[in-house]
């Protein structure tokens, strides 16, 4: 009988170090997973933020390039307009 319990204590010596040792990888598994995952985050939220600073400049360039008097001294000096004459301005006005 004593043969049967080396045995059985040995089996569950086994099965008992079996199970910790999975248990440790999965645990440094799962915690590289998250260490990586936080990584990614913070790099998504930098290319993020350089996407809302270049939108905010964009927006800011435009704004620029639409200002009337930029517009109106193009027309003006590079395409050779001139403010329409009295006659030449119709009015249109919607039925009501």
């Amino acid at each position: 009988m004593s043969r049967f319990d080396k045995k059985t204590m040995l089996l569950a010596g086994i099965i008992f170090i079996s199970s910790f040792c999975l248990w440790a990888m999965f645990h440094v598994w799962t915690r590289t997973f998250a260490m990586d995952l936080g990584y990614q985050i913070s790099m998504e939220q930098g290319i993020k933020q350089e996407f809302t600073n270049e939108n905010k400049s964009l927006r800011l360039e435009i704004s620029t390039l639409k200002r009337t008097d930029r517009l109106e001294s193009i027309a003006l000096k590079d395409l050779g307009m001139s403010p329409p004459a009295p006659e030449q301005v119709v009015h249109l006005w919607k039925n009501e």
